[in-house]
């Protein structure tokens, strides 16, 4: 057997070392997927001083402790790099999904540790220097975060230009070209529709609110929104009403009805001399509110002077009750009732009250008041 060694640790030879392993363990571990011996490329023997054959990097007696149970390496070498051709070699330091895939580890119990174990995390800074401290270092990492992700700080560190900033920025978000960049096409392709699937659950209003609760829904929709206050906490003071306004001049709104942006247009000629900001399509831009129950809406034409939108309701598209039925499904783009389409637009209007003490006329395509009649109600309402 001796004989045997000395040729095996020379030439690696995987049908040698399971004529080895036979003789010196019969009751070794296997393969969950071959069946056959758990071989890695960087095992090898030796011979002790008591004559006894030794095996170093003993990959079938592997085994990681988690939460008090043991999970044993149960994958070959040559099963995980079919599945993950990115594997690279047997380092199972670093808890990834290769490593998961390798000891079997079950998907509840990685990500219990993952949670626990990997990353700065409010819950984690808490559960180690309790929760004063815990919160203290949780602010302090926020900004120091906010403030190195800031061009001002690339720049003065790292002799960074806008363009470089830009394409560092790219670099790092999850995109199909990056992921193939950095994996290869197979892998980059299958981690990304992997990606997008996890992104299908996780954005979901449902799986958020039921995670972290719906107050921090609204927070997390209110922080995305594209307000000026937001663009100041990515940019700075100085670069952000720049980037506000370069952001509206690009900013698509939803689609206008040539009728309601004709009626708009007529409208505006009278309103245009007596007040100084409003908001419409054909105006440039719609103006847009987030409100309480996380829904980002656009007024169709708001005057900002009297806080009061007037809404142009198209009669497929909204339902017009003097047509439809509440059963009726009249929108070909969804499968909305009219009682629905009824609702949502009542919500909008109600919140845009609560909210904002926005003030909201409604008028209906088929039945649209004369423009003069429309400026004595403006008025009234004034």
């Amino acid at each position: 057997m001796k004989n045997e060694i000395r040729v095996f640790n020379k030439n690696k030879s995987k049908d040698l070392y399971r004529i080895i392993l036979n003789d010196i363990e019969p009751e070794h571990k296997v393969c969950r997927n071959c069946q056959d011996i758990i071989y890695y490329n960087d095992v090898f023997f030796r011979i002790s001083k008591q004559n006894e054959i030794v095996v170093e990097k003993k990959s079938h007696r592997l085994y990681k402790t988690i939460f008090g149970n043991k999970y044993y390496l149960s994958v070959c070498e040559e099963c995980i790099k079919k599945k993950y051709p990115e594997y690279k070699n047997r380092i199972f330091n670093s808890m990834n999904y290769i490593t998961k895939y390798a000891f079997n580890i079950p998907d509840d119990i990685f990500e219990k540790w993952k949670k626990e174990n990997i990353g700065v995390t409010l819950e984690r800074l808490v559960r180690l220097y309790g929760d004063k401290d815990g919160k203290r270092r949780w602010e302090k990492y926020c900004n120091r975060q906010s403030y190195t992700n800031k061009f001002e700080y690339k720049k003065l560190r790292y002799g960074w230009n806008e363009k470089d900033f830009e394409s560092f920025n790219k670099s790092r978000s999850i995109t199909l070209s990056n992921l193939i960049s950095k994996h290869g096409e197979d892998v980059g392709t299958k981690m990304w529709n992997d990606y997008l699937e996890k992104q299908s659950l996780t954005k979901s209003a449902e799986y958020y609110i039921n995670k972290y609760g719906e107050d921090k829904w609204k927070e997390l929709n209110k922080n995305k929104a594209q307000t000026l206050e937001n663009f100041i906490k990515r940019y700075g003071d100085d670069k952000a009403l720049f980037e506000y306004k370069k952001y509206l001049k690009k900013r698509r709104c939803f689609p206008a009805s040539k009728s309601s942006q004709l009626f708009f247009s007529i409208l505006d000629k009278y309103l245009s001399n007596k007040y100084t900001t409003y908001f419409y399509q054909k105006n440039g831009k719609e103006y847009a509110k987030l409100l309480s129950n996380g829904r980002y809406v656009y007024l169709d034409y708001f005057i900002k002077e009297l806080n009061l939108d007037i809404e142009y309701n198209g009669d497929v598209f909204h339902a017009n009750p003097s047509i439809y039925k509440k059963d009726d499904k009249p929108n070909p783009f969804t499968n909305e009732t009219s009682e629905e389409m009824w609702n949502k637009d009542n919500e909008k209007i109600k919140l845009l009250e609560k909210d904002y003490n926005i003030k909201t006329m409604v008028i209906w395509e088929s039945d649209l008041p004369d423009v003069q009649e429309l400026l004595k109600k403006i008025e009234n309402y004034v």
